[in-house]
């Protein structure tokens, strides 16, 4: 499911995802993050891009994680993530989530 919300995270000294907080609750990574690249909608943004410069920032660095909640107010919320770093802005953002609880609510 698509979710495009900024989020917190907490990072290794390789600078992968260790931890993030979404909503309230804090998940951490189980297993080894998953690296990979996608591009910023830059259509969708009022910024334009300079020639030369476009690679840097629009290149957007993602890392799919499994991950599951800390507290228990998080029960069955453990799941698939995909964090992304934008360059452009400061900050991560949650691009997608995948839950036993989020896929229940939309296909019930």
């Amino acid at each position: 499911m698509q979710i495009n919300e900024d989020i917190s995270v907490e990072v290794s000294a390789a600078g992968t995802p260790i931890r993030f907080s979404w909503r309230g609750i804090t998940y951490t990574v189980v297993s080894a993050p998953e690296p990979w690249l996608t591009r910023r909608a830059w259509w969708t943004e009022p910024a334009s891009v300079s020639r030369g410069s476009a690679d840097a920032l629009l290149d957007v660095p993602v890392w799919r994680v499994d991950a599951t909640p800390l507290p228990a107010a998080g029960a069955g919320m453990d799941g698939v993530f995909d964090l992304a770093r934008f360059h452009t802005r400061v900050g991560w953002q949650l691009m997608n989530a995948w839950t036993d609880v989020l896929d229940d609510r939309l296909f019930a």
